[in-house]
């Protein structure tokens, strides 16, 4: 007689939300099925990430004032690729200092295995190093509210494998924050004009074989 065995094999995936201007969110998932004689099958790691709300304080274009804008509260999609960016800049739009972009994200699991995340900021490149040393850019977790910072020429790594910012168990949520600010420094915020950049947000997630509450 034979048996039937199921066995989950470690699928490791990475989201990579593109903030040039152009090509904005990638999606890997790799997963595979092998059929053997006692039929082992592989699972997959399913990631969603959504945007929940987004709040922006931009350049009006009529008056040339700072204007906060009414809250955005549709939810948008980046699990798939898509040509949206994070903070809805489109190409010809201007920040300037002041300018601010707080994007709400959640995170969830749709696997079949328990995952593990972390978070990282990096910059691609830049017509200046002017202009991203004025950008600042913070992440807020539900572990660490207070959030993590750095400027946008360094770069920001919020967590990594071996101290993830947070495990997901099959079926759960949790959401975070990403925000950039242009600082207002009148010595230096005219070294960044007319200065273009790209910098993706990458979020990494791994399977999770132990639970860290057990």
């Amino acid at each position: 007689m034979t048996t039937k065995k199921r066995s989950i094999l470690l699928s490791i995936l990475t989201l990579m939300l593109c903030l040039a201007l152009v090509a904005v969110g990638t999606y890997a998932l790799f997963s595979d099925q092998v059929t053997l004689e006692n039929h082992l099958q592989a699972g997959t790691l399913d990631v969603t990430l959504t945007r929940t709300s987004l709040k922006t304080k931009t350049l009006d274009d009529t008056t040339g004032f700072l204007v906060d804008n009414p809250v955005n509260d549709e939810d948008v999609d980046f699990s798939k690729p898509t040509t949206r960016n994070v903070f809805d800049l489109e190409t010809g739009d201007l920040i300037v200092p002041q300018s601010s972009y707080l994007a709400e994200m959640k995170i969830e699991n749709n696997s079949d295995v328990a995952f593990k995340y972390w978070i990282e900021v990096v910059l691609k490149d830049s017509t200046d190093p002017a202009f991203a040393e004025q950008l600042d850019v913070k992440v807020t977790t539900e572990k660490m509210p207070q959030g993590t910072s750095a400027t946008l020429s360094a770069g920001l790594k919020v967590g990594s494998e071996q101290t993830p910012i947070g495990t997901l168990a099959k079926g759960t949520s949790q959401t975070f924050t990403i925000s950039v600010t242009f600082v207002d420094d009148n010595n230096v915020n005219n070294d960044a004009m007319n200065d273009e950049l790209n910098f993706d947000i990458v979020v990494h997630a791994v399977q999770e074989t132990e639970d860290p509450n057990a």
